[in-house]
């Protein structure tokens, strides 16, 4: 097995993610504490989803970044490297910022062919 990719997560950027957070909590979901209200892991079962609010995102990544992926789903790919994961990359693949978060994780934000990823590496 490769061991490069630890975990893919889907990662939902809304502006406000109160409404979302709540509809999932109905259905059963069991919160995973992130530290931040502003960002918000959720169980059920082997699945997981975080969401995260524009603003939070926002702290990390410049807002035009951030802008290419609110109101949409991105995988969200911890990896065992983030310098790996980059020299692995197709060449149709542009990073488009690469960030320190303030929880010890490196991120970069990858654009292939219109489609976007997040690399996450904790540190």
């Amino acid at each position: 097995m490769d061991e490069r990719v630890r975990r893919v997560t889907p990662l939902t950027v809304l502006p406000d993610i109160s409404a979302t957070v709540q509809q999932y909590l109905d259905l059963g979901f069991e919160p995973v504490e992130t530290g931040t209200p502003d960002c918000v892991g959720l169980r059920a079962g082997q699945t997981y989803l975080l969401l995260a609010t524009q603003a939070f995102m926002e702290r990390q990544f410049r807002p035009w970044t951030v802008a290419l992926l609110v109101n949409r789903t991105t995988p969200y790919i911890y990896v065992a490297s983030l310098d790996a994961a980059k020299a692995s990359l197709s060449p149709t693949a542009a990073i488009v910022e690469q960030a320190l978060a303030q929880e010890g994780t490196r991120e970069a934000v990858v654009e292939t062919e219109g489609q976007y990823v997040i690399l996450a590496e904790k540190v």
